[in-house]
């Protein structure tokens, strides 16, 4: 009994250090997010990036942009009628909400990560980018949503724009407002982290670590799906999961690409309240999750085909 507790013991321990180590980098990563966008997400500039002809490639560059609060933008610019809907999913599918920043904070302790991230941003922005044109080509401008502007304002203040639910003003921020908000974002991505760590490390502690491979590698053709499901939470918390897993070894690159490709924070949750609109919001969210499983499976089959 005492060798249980000293191993979970262990395990705690583990995973708070491994969480503490990344702290720093993800801070800093935050601090520089918060600076880009509140001087580049106001609602007028994205307007100006998000209605041209070529709308879907700049949608996908923005939306590699490690923060969900520019897919919140968009599809509130969608709802207006300002954007296509291929413009839109070019944007959902390159988000990957916090996936990016957990990345690149093991990349410092493991270079080899850098491989990992450049695959996984050059497949989703390809794909985001083909994906988004194909849909224009079928899809019409969408009627706008008549919202009265005061109430606009009141949501927008009520909600926020971010998946934490802060106020984006597009202005230039004072240095406490530099610091606070990546500071709390990162106490939150940082706990995220921890309990993954904690319920995974205990995982393999009971189980075992071969084991839990061994099943991950006969269940492999499942895993895209399972991921989908995973990313399709409008949480910050999903693509957590899904990173973590991922570098963690337990996730196919084929699998992490399916469930970071579905997730884009919480701009699912603001498509929906669109109840005027709902079932081409739900159109959206289905082609979505076709999409997203259509590219999570392709690269699995080519994986598996080559190892």
């Amino acid at each position: 009994m005492k060798n249980i507790f000293t191993d979970i013991l262990e395990v705690l321990l583990d995973s708070l250090i491994d969480s503490a180590k990344i702290f720093p980098i993800i801070f800093l990563v935050y601090v520089l997010i918060e600076f880009l966008e509140s001087r580049e997400s106001s609602h007028e500039k994205l307007q100006k990036i998000f209605g041209g002809r070529f709308s879907p490639f700049f949608g996908a560059a923005v939306g590699i942009i490690p923060q969900c609060g520019f897919s919140v933008v968009a599809t509130r610019l969608y709802q207006d009628g300002f954007i296509l809907t291929g413009t839109l999913i070019a944007v959902y599918i390159a988000t990957s909400d916090e996936a990016l920043p957990i990345l690149f904070s093991e990349a410092v302790t493991n270079p080899h990560v850098f491989v990992q991230i450049g695959f996984l941003v050059a497949i989703k922005f390809v794909y985001a980018l083909i994906a988004g044109f194909i849909v224009n080509l079928f899809g019409k401008k969408p009627l706008a949503t008549e919202i009265d502007e005061s109430s606009f304002k009141e949501e927008d203040e009520v909600e926020g724009d971010g998946c934490c639910h802060h106020h984006i003003t597009g202005e230039r921020p004072t240095l406490k407002q530099l610091l606070i908000h990546p500071l709390l974002h990162s106490l939150k991505i940082i706990l995220y982290i921890f309990i993954v760590n904690v319920v995974f490390g205990l995982l393999v502690y009971a189980i075992g670590e071969e084991n839990i491979k061994e099943f991950l590698n006969s269940s492999v053709y499942m895993q895209p799906l399972v991921s989908t499901l995973v990313g399709l939470i409008p949480n910050c918390a999903s693509s957590v999961i899904i990173t973590e897993i991922y570098s963690e070894g337990f996730l196919t690159l084929g699998a992490a690409i399916a469930g970071l490709s579905v997730n884009c924070g919480i701009a699912m949750a603001v498509l929906l309240r669109d109840k005027d609109h709902i079932k081409r919001s739900l159109f959206i969210i289905g082609l979505m999750i076709v999409l997203s499983l259509l590219i999570g499976y392709a690269i699995t089959f080519v994986q598996v085909l080559l190892f």
